[in-house]
């Protein structure tokens, strides 16, 4: 997700309508220390693009709104065993993941190196008067998963994140046990990665303690070398609100396999860089095709707005020498090959299927809808939206009987709480036990759906072709190999800087 420019594009904050920074503190030392508040706001090294985490010290890392709006898309829990049979809740829960961002932040100018964007995140006034107690802790967990899913996911270089409770490993699952949210695997490193994410107003030492006894249970379980990640975002003390932006602490460290640990892997989430064609790898197809359901869901069942077909040419290798089918993604601001298609288009009058046949591989068609309410238009490659929707043939498919996934919790003299996550983690690991015994023939149906594109017409809904020069449209678009977003000039967050 890192936004950093090449060597040769010295104007890139600049060119870019919603570029912001966000001041992050890496430490491997095992001090979890509070970052000063007069020191954060004075760091000023750039974030560096070597594709994992850097060095212990405090660095300035200018990234996009629509960066942190993909990382807010992807943070939260699997609702796939019950958005299986009402595949447009889809949408409210995509609308759930960005809107609190939207409503409790604001973007405002601060003094900053020559290089860096010059804007950085404060709380705004809705957040500061506007709610209370009970409000702000809801906001601060949600915060501190999108930041730690934008901090790790791109910025150091892991293709994607998995909620631990969907691990389907016992040891790792168990609601009795407060265990770290997140696990990656970084192909650099080749490395697993257990990552706790925290958040809270003037977040320090002892939030930070309680994360780490997190990561530690869960460490003792593993029988592998793996990396911890504790993500910590501070929220500014009331007195403070106006004046301090949002920090990130990272703190990390290497551990060694666990003498006790019985777990020696856990499952793949997608990986990428340098990974073969998604057709050419079932495997890699059904962790990327799970990590953008959702999406596929909203666009192919929600009430999406504008659901259209967005022609784009194909990625080609990042500045950065890394390119992978999600993770990180590119401004289409910086993306020469498809402005030179849409010029081919709308200024030259060049027919469409002309250069659809000409081109060939050398163009990528995405499934693109709004969705409501907060203004954020997300999209697939059609290759991709053609496995999802196999992949969701195959889930809904999967017999779950009403025991299994009541409409109510069943009553305990337990916590409401307790019971619900027993309920929910109990239903999860069911039901990939089911899909399991599913998936040796769903995987090579959907490598087949990919490479040919074939979509079910009833799941594009109509969708029209759509060739639109940014300018016209105001929007700020991104994308990766396989995914599509971009945000509005009217979001919250930019309707007063643009």
């Amino acid at each position: 997700m890192a936004m950093i420019p090449p060597a040769d594009a010295a104007d890139f904050t600049f060119s870019l309508g919603d570029a912001l920074d966000i001041p992050v503190r890496v430490r491997s030392d095992g001090d979890l220390a509070k970052w000063d508040r007069r020191k954060a706001p004075k760091a000023v090294q750039p974030w560096p693009t070597s594709g994992g985490l850097p060095v212990d010290g405090e660095y300035l890392a200018t990234t996009t709104w629509r960066q942190l709006v993909t990382a807010a898309a992807g943070a939260g829990r699997d609702l796939a065993p019950w958005l299986r049979k009402t595949p447009a809740f889809a949408v409210n829960e995509l609308i759930a993941r960005v809107a609190p961002l939207q409503a409790y932040l604001s973007l405002k100018d601060v003094p900053a190196p020559a290089a860096a964007a010059g804007r950085r995140l404060f709380v705004n006034a809705v957040y500061r008067h506007g709610t209370e107690r009970s409000a702000h802790a809801a906001f601060g967990y949600h915060l501190g998963m999108t930041m730690a899913q934008w901090l790790t996911v791109g910025m150091a270089g892991l293709p994607a994140t998995v909620h631990l409770e969907a691990c389907g490993i016992p040891a790792l699952t168990d609601p009795a046990k407060k265990l770290p949210d997140l696990y990656g695997n970084h192909v650099a490193e080749a490395l697993p990665w257990l990552i706790e994410a925290k958040a809270r107003k003037s977040l320090g030492g002892p939030g930070m303690q309680g994360g780490q006894e997190q990561l530690d249970l869960a460490s003792a379980e593993l029988a592998v070398p793996h990396r911890q990640v504790l993500c910590g975002t501070v929220l500014p003390e009331p007195r403070r609100w106006a004046d301090d932006h949002l920090v990130m602490m990272v703190h990390t460290t290497l551990v060694d396999p666990s003498p006790g640990g019985g777990v020696h892997s856990l499952p793949d989430p997608p990986s990428s860089p340098g990974a073969p064609p998604l057709d050419e790898s079932p495997d890699e197809l059904l962790s990327v095709a799970r990590d953008q359901l959702l999406v596929f869901r909203a666009l192919a069942f929600g009430a999406v707005q504008d659901l259209r077909i967005v022609p784009l040419a194909e990625t080609g290798t990042e500045p950065t020498g890394r390119s992978g089918p999600v993770g990180r993604t590119r401004p289409l601001e910086r993306d020469a090959d498809t402005r030179e298609l849409r010029g081919l288009l709308l200024d030259e009058g060049v027919p469409y299927e002309w250069i659809r046949q000409e081109r060939g591989r050398n163009l990528r068609e995405f499934v693109v809808g709004r969705i409501p309410g907060i203004g954020v238009h997300l999209g697939l490659s059609r290759g991709l939206y053609a496995a999802c929707a196999r992949l969701h043939q195959v889930q809904a498919e999967v017999p779950a009987e009403e025991p299994l996934f009541p409409a109510d919790p069943f009553l305990s003299l337990r916590g409401e709480d307790e019971v619900r996550e027993e309920v929910s983690r109990e239903a999860r690991r069911t039901f990939y036990e089911r899909e399991d015994e599913r998936l040796v023939t769903a995987k090579r149906e959907m490598a087949r759906a990919y490479a040919a594109q074939e979509v079910p017409v009833e799941l594009l809904r109509g969708a029209r072709l759509a060739v639109e020069r940014p300018e016209a449209s105001g929007l700020l678009e991104a994308r990766t190999a396989e995914t599509y977003v971009a945000v509005e000039p009217a979001d919250p967050i930019l309707s007063k800087r643009r």
